[in-house]
C-alpha cells in the first residue's frame, strides 16, 4: 500500500521541499511589487525542513498616493454642485498636501 509519506519523499529530496542551498544564497535579497509597493525580503531558511521567513514591509509610497488622488481629482472634474463637490474639495486638498511630500 502506499502511503502519502512516501509519495511526498519520493518527490522530495530527502523530504525537503525547497533547495535550502539555493534559498540561503537568496538571503536579504529583497523584491518590491511594482504595483502595490509591498517589500519582501526573505530573512531565514530552516535547513531541516526548508521553510523560508520572509519580513515584509508596506510601506506608502507618497508619490503614488500623490498620483492616485490627481487621478481622482481629474475624474470628478464635471462635478459643479452638492455634496460631491464638497468631497471633491478634500480630495484637492489632499493632493496639495501629499504634493509637498513628492517633491
Amino acid at each position: 500500500m502506499i502511503k502519502l509519506i512516501d509519495i511526498l519523499n519520493e518527490d522530495t529530496k530527502d523530504g525537503v521541499y525547497v533547495d535550502t542551498d539555493q534559498a540561503q544564497a537568496q538571503l536579504g535579497k529583497t523584491v518590491t511589487d511594482p504595483k502595490s509597493g509591498i517589500k519582501s525580503t526573505l530573512s531565514a531558511v530552516n535547513p531541516e525542513t526548508g521553510g523560508m521567513t520572509w519580513d515584509i514591509d508596506y510601506e506608502v509610497d507618497p508619490e503614488r498616493v500623490y498620483n492616485e488622488l490627481d487621478r481622482l481629482v481629474k475624474y470628478m472634474d464635471s462635478v459643479k454642485d452638492g455634496e460631491l463637490l464638497k468631497v471633491k474639495d478634500i480630495l484637492r486638498k489632499l493632493k496639495n498636501q501629499t504634493s509637498r511630500l513628492v517633491k
